[in-house]
């Protein structure tokens, strides 16, 4: 036998394992139940009596305030029986109340998708952050993109041509170049692309888009370029391959597509998404990190300490601002403001230093909106125009979208789209497809103002040579500006800009680490715990339990994720107040429009969970049917404006103030007259 003093190091040794065991045991269980979950704060954290271990264990802990959602409409159940509590945004009028009366680390002045992102950013960093918006959430640049995901194929192009597209193979060789600073772009955005497309997997998904090829000798040209898309993505891809395809299977793909000289074409994958929304969801998840949001509120002047700007001393401490609703105006105080207001960054700008150089070269962007039968639902169409421009002819939300242009535009808060580019849009579509398109297929038209950087020595009324890379600009007082960029790359731009904050601003030294690169948004399903990320089963409880059409189903869990079930809530919600009619389907889950899928209960939704203060909120930024048919949109006005009015104890005053207001935008997002 062992000696005796061996048997005591083996018993020690047993001991100290076993003890080990226990406390990985337990720590492994408090991650799991603690900070996993405090990390989806119950977006989707069981709650049913029955099986339910982790929740009894749960009540171990202590666990963080931002968790606790007691709000009992939040109460949702799936098809197999658990039910969750789901997250519910504090009342705009909280919100307003945190703002006025706290001191913050980060004000961010702008709501787009920059802005947001900001916010979401510095909230995940432990600052205190506040973020104001003059309308509402992507109601400037970021609800009238191409609703893309890419890395930008015409960057790629110039990276090595000097003039696009190419006329024939000696055009190819004698305009070859490399531009490694177009390369870098096209770099950074699809390393962008993955982490949009997997940030809210409900909301986006890789669209697969055709170049048709109408020359043998680009049939190369276009096959390595699209393997070059596909090897700067790298690991991060996120998307399928691209691939050649023969004449006969372009045809069989998108039969509209013009066959007269078609040798084939070239099929690469972006992601596509709903723009809107996503902003929307990029403030919230700001929220829900502990960020204060308020939209409709304008900024009138910054705030400063130190004397005037030439002043050693001079600081930007904070904004004065003005809730367009109320008329209220108050202080914001914080220690660092950042400015991401797009193409007004020169406004802000300037109110921190009135003799800046202007650096915003404002360019407009057109769109078009026609039937779903002038493209594939799962099939997009891409190709240079004669000018160099690239063109996207895409499926979107059940309709056909088209665009776009590139032009210098004024400064506007409304641009409208001409009818010289309604033209130059169709007759680029009708070199291209074989049903032709007329002004009579024009459902919405409508334009935004991109905010390109102007850099120096270039050329500022060639909008096709501006940076669409991003700069984070300094000026006098430490106002940070995080200019240009594009919707895909948000997330770095706003990592720039609150690196940039810290790096200035010794009063954010507690700041940590950026933590979005992994993000996924509100509504993601983040612990997995509600449909195990699998978002067909929110469609199936939808349809099982909620009785739902299929499109209608779809359309609520693509625009929604999870949230899609407290949506069907509300619409039951509604439907009880008539005991006669809940359990008619028509009446249940009543539309805004015959041929859309949007229901009269997200109108509710929107008011309740998603800070829409005005008419144009809803049909436009919450549900997107004046993007996708202003007549139909100026159809839904009147039941809008009623449903509101008795959500948001509207005056008889205001409510007609909104129809006018509502009337005037839908006529920016229709077919111009002249």
């Amino acid at each position: 036998s062992a000696p005796p003093h061996q048997d005591h190091q083996v018993g020690m040794a047993r001991r100290l394992a076993a003890a080990a065991a226990a406390a990985g045991g337990f720590g492994y269980s408090y991650y799991t139940i603690y900070h996993k979950r405090s990390n989806i704060q119950f977006e989707g954290w069981e709650q049913t009596a029955t099986e339910n271990k982790l929740g009894r264990m749960r009540s171990w802990f202590p666990y963080p305030k931002a968790e606790a959602d007691t709000t009992p409409t939040n109460w949702v159940q799936c098809d197999d029986g658990t039910s969750f509590n789901l997250y519910s945004p504090p009342s705009r009028e909280d919100m307003k109340q945190r703002i006025r009366s706290e001191e913050f680390d980060i004000l961010v002045i702008g709501g787009g998708a920059t802005g947001s992102g900001v916010a979401n950013d510095a909230a995940l960093r432990g600052l205190k952050t506040a973020m104001v918006e003059m309308d509402d959430f992507a109601s400037g640049t970021s609800s009238k993109s191409t609703k893309l995901i890419h890395g930008g194929l015409r960057y790629l192009a110039l990276a090595f041509q000097k003039t696009i597209p190419p006329k024939s193979p000696l055009d190819l060789i004698m305009n070859l170049h490399y531009d490694h600073s177009m390369m870098q772009v096209v770099s950074h955005d699809l390393y962008e692309r993955a982490f949009m497309i997997q940030s809210a997997p409900f909301m986006t998904t890789p669209l697969p888009m055709m170049i048709p090829i109408k020359h043998y000798w680009e049939i190369p040209m276009m096959w390595i370029s699209g393997k070059m898309y596909d090897f700067i993505a790298g690991s991060r891809r996120s998307v399928p391959e691209s691939h050649f395809i023969s004449r006969s299977e372009a045809l069989y793909q998108f039969p509209t597509l013009n066959p007269e000289g078609l040798k084939g074409a070239v099929v690469l994958y972006d992601g596509q998404q709903n723009d809107t929304r996503m902003n929307l969801y990029i403030a919230l998840t700001a929220a829900q990190n502990g960020a204060a949001m308020l939209n409709h509120t304008e900024v009138l002047h910054l705030l400063s300490t130190g004397g005037k700007p030439d002043s050693e001393t001079y600081k930007v401490t904070g904004a004065r601002v003005r809730d367009r609703h109320t008329g209220e105006t108050f202080d914001i105080k914080a220690k660092q403001v950042i400015n991401a207001t797009g193409p007004f960054a020169d406004t802000i700008r300037k109110m921190a230093d009135p003799d800046v150089t202007e650096i915003i070269v404002p360019a407009k962007g057109s769109h078009l909106i026609m039937p779903d039968h002038f493209s594939p639902d799962h099939m997009g169409c891409v190709w240079f125009t004669q000018d160099g421009r690239v063109l996207y002819l895409l499926p979107w939300e059940g309709s056909t979208i088209a665009g776009t242009t590139d032009i210098k535009e004024a400064l506007s808060t409304q641009p409208s789209c001409t009818l010289k580019e309604v033209d130059f849009i169709l007759d680029e579509c009708n070199r291209t497809l074989s049903r032709p398109m007329n002004h009579s297929h024009v459902r919405a038209a409508w334009a935004g103002l991109r905010p390109l950087v102007r850099a120096p020595g270039a050329d500022p009324n060639d909008t096709k040579k501006l940076a669409r890379d991003h700069v984070v600009d300094v000026v006098r007082g430490n106002l940070i500006s995080i200019c240009g960029g594009k919707w895909t790359t948000y997330r770095k731009m706003a990592e720039d800009a609150v690196d940039k904050a810290v790096a200035t601003n010794p009063g954010l030294s507690h700041a940590t680490a950026c933590a979005t690169h992994d993000l996924k948004l509100v509504g993601a399903d983040r612990g997995g715990l509600v449909c195990n990320q699998t978002f067909d089963k929110v469609v199936v409880t939808l349809r099982e339990k909620y009785d739902m059409d299929k499109s209608v189903a779809k359309h609520l869990m693509q625009n929604y994720g999870t949230r899609a079930l407290l949506v069907a809530k509300v619409a039951e919600e509604i439907a009880s107040v008539d005991k006669e009619k809940t359990k008619d389907h028509a009446f249940r889950y009543k539309r805004l429009a015959t041929k859309y899928p949007m229901l009269e209960a997200e109108v509710v939704f929107a008011c309740r969970q998603e800070y829409a203060c005005t008419a144009v909120d809803v049909l436009a930024r919450r549900t997107r049917l004046a993007f996708l048919d202003s007549k139909a949109a100026e159809t839904a006005l009147p039941r809008v404006l009623d449903m509101m009015a008795a959500e948001l104890k509207w005056s008889s005053k205001r409510k007609e103030q909104e129809r006018k207001e509502a009337v005037t935008f839908l006529e920016s997002m229709s077919m111009p007259l002249n």
